[in-house]
Formats: structure tokens, sequence, C-alpha cells
């Protein structure tokens, strides 16, 4: 018997039995009113504790919740996220990342606002639930945009996504088979080649500000200079994969700035010093004590040296990483 699903939810997880479980406990508690069925795909990456053993001990959901755990080995964030995407029975598909919790309003106001919107892929924000300093959460709240987060419906058309809260509708996009690339490796490369190919069909990408959740961790300095790290490899991966994406104007202007590092000079030299591993490792020391001994106090200053730094050296390591598929120059 095939069933009829007015939306499909895909959690792709690796490794995080300690969130998971609150993730999908969150998800149960969802405001179901206006849904008749919802399907709940998980989709295990290879995860040493296995997912299915931390859903098993969650309990049974809504009657109105099919849920599945499809396991696989480990392929990489982007071949995941397409498993569930293609096994998923409903055309509107949201993407939830497994350390993001829902409120109760989420699943409904992201349904509105497809219904609202001629646009076929939406995605909100999720701040993070605690931070290590007030100083640090001014930081993260102008950063990652959470300043623009507003209780008023609210969409604005943009040239980025992030994946965790993100939903597809897939009537609206044409789209059948996998959504990202499979060939990505590092989180966030992914999304670089979406943004790309969906600028070059003229797909329109919005940002509803109004939609949103809570991203479970406590934002630290140590985890902020890590994930930009990550952030610059993902850079180095997207253009190697995709070296037509420097067709998109803010991606040109983006690689032309990252080849300074590579450029002869005083000011590529100082930057190639501060993307360096021991100058990385002492931004993050005047970090953690400009935190500890002010943490009330504005340090955007610091605290960008910290993310550009660990950016610019993680996109240095990229190219070496992915090399030689991508030229430096």
């Amino acid at each position: 018997m095939t069933m009829n699903y007015d939306i499909t939810i895909v959690i792709s997880s690796f490794n995080r039995d300690d969130k998971v479980g609150e993730t999908v406990t969150r998800l149960f508690e969802s405001d179901l009113s206006q849904f008749e069925r919802v399907e709940v795909i998980i989709v295990d990456d290879g995860s040493p504790r296995p997912v299915a053993d931390v859903v098993e001990s969650i309990g049974k959901p809504s009657a109105k919740i099919d849920l599945r755990v499809i396991r696989h080995e480990n392929s990489g964030i982007g071949a995941t996220r397409n498993r569930g995407f293609r096994l998923a029975k409903s055309d509107i598909v949201l993407f939830l990342d497994d350390d993001i919790l829902v409120k109760t309003s989420t699943l409904r106001h992201i349904f509105e606002a497809l219904g609202e919107q001629p646009a076929g892929l939406i995605f909100g924000s999720y701040p993070f639930i605690s931070h290590e300093s007030e100083s640090l959460a001014r930081f993260a709240c102008e950063f990652y945009g959470y300043d623009k987060v507003t209780d008023e419906p609210r969409f604005e058309r943009v040239n980025a996504i992030t994946s965790g809260l993100m939903c597809i509708d897939k009537r609206k996009l044409g789209l059948t088979g996998a959504l990202y690339d499979d060939d990505m490796t590092i989180p966030a490369a992914e999304e670089y080649e979406v943004i790309h190919r969906f600028s070059m069909l003229n797909i329109p990408i919005f940002s509803a500000r109004h939609i949103s959740a809570i991203h479970n961790h406590h934002l630290e300095l140590s985890w902020l200079a890590q994930q930009q790290y990550k952030y610059g490899l993902a850079t180095a991966e997207a253009f190697a994969k995709c070296p037509s994406i420097i067709g998109i104007e803010h991606f040109a202007e983006l690689k032309r700035k990252l080849n300074e590092l590579s450029n002869p000079g005083v000011r590529s030299s100082v930057k190639r010093m501060i993307a360096s591993v021991p100058v990385r490792k002492l931004i993050l020391w005047m970090s953690k004590a400009t935190n500890k001994l002010f943490p009330n106090r504005d340090h955007r200053t610091v605290f960008g040296l910290l993310t550009t730094s660990n950016y610019w050296g993680g996109y240095r390591d990229g190219l070496d990483r992915f090399g030689p598929q991508y030229e430096k120059n």
C-alpha cells in the first residue's frame, strides 16, 4: 500500500548519539494539527553506535508519524542527505541536522511558508543553545545573521543556504533523484555546489527569517575556530571539483581574495603568516584570554581575526588536499 505524506523529514546523522535522541524527541513533540501523515527518515552514516539504538530508547511517535531508520557505510553528508531525499515519499522534504531542536511550531511554519511562497527552497535559522560568554553570544548573533531573526513573516532572497533546517518542494523545482553532489566530502562543500547549480538554473533561494530552531551546541571559541577551518577546506574542495562555480560573481570575488594568499608581496605574506598554524594558535590563545578577562565586552576585532585566520588556513590546506585539480593562481 502506498502512503501519501504531507511532508518527509530527513535527518542525516553521524556519531552524535548524544544529540540525535533529543533532536528526534523534540520532533515528536511538534504541532501536527495541520498534517495528516508525516514521514521521518533517519539516515545513519555508519555511526560507531547505531542511531537505531538511540531511537528505540525514545519510544513510539505520534500515530501521524511513520519513522524509518536507514543505515549505510560512511559516505559523507551529501550522499547521506541524498539517500533520504531519494527515499522520501512526499514532494515536500525537510532536511534536519541531527543536532537541531525544532520548536513546537517549526514544522507548521515551514509548511505554511512553502504554501505562501513560489520558492521551492527555503531555509531557517538555528541560533546556538548557549555560549561561552556574552561577548561570544553577541559576536555569533552578528556573524551568523541571527540578528535578522524575526517573529513576523519575512522572506529574503539570498545566495547562500544552510542545510540544517532547509525545506524543498520537488514539484516547484522539478527535482528527481539527488539534490546534492555525492562527491563532496567536506560539510558545506555540497552546499556551495547547490548554490552554484541553482544560480545557473535561475532558481531562487529564500531565507525565511521568521522560521527558527535551536542549534543544540554550546558555542566555544575552540569550536568556532575548528568550524571556520572546515569551511575553508570546503571552499577549496568546491572550487576544485566544481570550477565553474566562479561564474557566479560573489564566488569569483571570494576566489580572487583567497588567491591573494598565494600572491607575492608583503600584504600576501602577512596573510599567509596569519593563516599559519603557530599564529592561528596564538590568536586562539589571545581570544580565549581576552574572553576570560572581559567576558562582557565587545571583542569583534579579535574574534573576527580568529575566524578569518582559520578560514584562510583551512583554504590553504584544502588546496593541497584537493590539488592538482585546482590551480592556486
